[in-house]
């Protein structure tokens, strides 16, 4: 096996897990879509899981560089795993699974939701630097400049889930998702992949 077999080899695993969790947001906005009478709409929690979606493509986004290995032990594969499984857990839990014949106030769904995703959320981010720290750590200039971006990235983050963990008014609600939706896409814009030669 070459490292392209390996590649394709293990990225398909993380493409399933990652496809299904997004699937399961489609259908779940489906849901959403066709009892839209009986929906007491709100936007934030669609904000939030429009990032959770992100999140979940950024994932696959990253398969390039975090799969890009000549050999891999089982623990470094179970830890690889880890940050798309929680990212898979948001997707999961990020809309309503489905909507009661009484109706579905989004509100309440994100009151009642939102310090469990602050707990993945935190945790997925947390991983996800130290898996990148892991990827990169033979670069010092790489690392150096996540560092920085890291720097940049985090005080936004911190506040944005503090915030959303709080929950005092609906003002803190919404500065908490709009908050972490701009550090999401601050993180996200400039990311590319460039084939290596």
């Amino acid at each position: 096996m070459n490292q392209s077999d390996l590649f394709s080899y293990l990225s398909a695993f993380v493409t399933i897990v990652l496809a299904v969790a997004l699937g399961d947001m489609i259908q779940s906005t489906h849901r959403l879509i066709r009892a839209r009478r009986r929906v007491k709409w709100d936007a934030l929690p669609l904000i939030f899981a429009v990032m959770v979606a992100a999140g979940v493509v950024s994932e696959f986004f990253s398969l390039w560089d975090s799969f890009a290995v000549t050999t891999i032990t089982f623990p470094r594969l179970i830890w690889m795993l880890t940050v798309p499984t929680l990212f898979a857990l948001l997707a999961y839990s990020a809309l309503p699974d489905a909507i009661p014949e009484d109706g579905l106030d989004l509100t309440k769904f994100y009151t009642d939701e939102r310090k469990s995703w602050v707990i993945i959320f935190g945790l997925a981010t947390v991983l996800d630097i130290v898996r990148s720290v892991d990827l990169i750590a033979h670069n010092r200039d790489w690392l150096m400049e996540y560092a920085g971006y890291v720097a940049r990235r985090m005080p936004f983050l911190i506040v944005a889930l503090t915030v959303m963990w709080i929950g005092r008014s609906r003002r803190w609600d919404a500065a908490g998702v709009l908050l972490l939706a701009g550090s999401a896409i601050y993180g996200m814009s400039g990311w590319t992949i460039t084939p290596r030669t």
